[in-house]
């Protein structure tokens, strides 16, 4: 008789894989998230929240897409703790210590027509006749 396996494969950061950060600010404090999925043994998948951290001095945007090419493994402790029995609680994060950022191509679009908005304006500020020749217009 074949015993079903119950549990689930645990996640891991892909490197060089596209992860989209999430950013919350709280009490003066910057945290940081991203979203792994976790395969079951039956084929389906979860999708969590996992904590991150970035070097020092090093700030992202919310809903930034990076490329993780370096990140390490962190535990801390949860100062939080009411149980005094249980004083080890520690809360499982990644460090990113390098990445690239990737634009989106609704920052790309939204660039392009900031852009051309811009240089509409600066047509209206000079006043400049427009001129359209005659083999232009359909009629």
């Amino acid at each position: 008789m074949e015993e079903e396996q119950k549990g689930s494969i645990w996640h891991k950061i892909m490197p060089n894989h596209k992860y989209r950060i999430w950013r919350k600010d709280f009490n003066g404090k910057t945290f940081y998230n991203i979203i792994v999925s976790q395969k079951e043994y039956d084929n389906t998948e979860s999708k969590y929240y996992v904590p991150v951290s970035f070097k020092k001095g090093i700030e992202v945007d919310n809903e930034t897409d990076i490329i993780i090419l370096k990140a390490i493994e962190n535990l801390r402790s949860n100062s939080n703790v009411e149980d005094k029995k249980k004083p080890y609680c520690p809360i499982f994060s990644y460090m990113i210590t390098e990445f690239e950022i990737i634009e989106r191509e609704e920052q790309k679009q939204n660039q392009a027509y900031q852009k051309y908005q811009e240089t509409l304006n600066e047509n209206e500020m000079e006043d400049k006749e427009v001129v359209i020749p005659d083999n232009a217009l359909p009629f």
